[in-house]
């Protein structure tokens, strides 16, 4: 008898277009629009991403037994963390995709889950689940205490241009003043 995670590895693609298509509801309807249409990664680069992410949970939830570690999926949910945590969504939009691959397994494994009796698998998978959305809720915090201080950076490199401008104008009106 095959198990959850039989049945994951099997009907993947499926997985994954059940968990994009939901992914895309977070979005306006003409950046899904784009998204969904644009197969080459250098066109969509963020739909690339998406997809390497997404299979790569996926493909570590089938294969890594009870519990998931950060050091396998931290990279996979890197790939769409970092994309979401410099758009316009709040800490709990950003993270909330992994949630979704819950309702993209029950839609599209329900008939196995149910006809195979495998409800106690579909818990134990769900609670993995659960444990990846506190890594990327970690990841996506990293990425805005970079942000924050790229922006900070950006700041400080902004008013030393100014200070130094208003320096060399201090310097040029002293210099005429004195010439006269």
């Amino acid at each position: 008898m095959l198990k959850l995670v039989d049945h994951l590895v099997l009907d993947q693609q499926a997985v994954l277009d059940a968990w994009f298509d939901l992914i895309l509801g977070t979005y306006s309807e003409n950046t899904a629009v784009l998204w969904k249409k644009r197969d080459d990664p250098f066109a969509n680069p963020v739909r690339h991403r998406f997809e390497a992410g997404m299979r790569g949970i996926v493909v570590g939830l089938a294969t890594c037994g009870q519990t998931p570690d950060v050091e396998t999926f931290g990279p996979y949910l890197d790939e769409i963390v970092r994309v979401r945590a410099i758009q316009d969504f709040t800490p709990s939009q950003a993270t909330a995709f992994i949630f979704l691959l819950k309702k993209a397994v029950r839609e599209t494994l329900w008939e196995k889950i149910a006809e195979h009796d495998l409800f106690v698998e579909l818990l134990a998978l769900e609670s993995s689940i659960d444990v990846l959305a506190l890594f990327a809720m970690d990841i996506y915090c990293q990425c805005r205490e970079k942000l924050a201080a790229l922006r900070i950076d950006q700041i400080k490199k902004q008013y030393d241009r100014l200070l130094k401008r208003a320096n060399l104008v201090c310097d040029l009106s002293a210099e005429g003043g004195e010439a006269q």
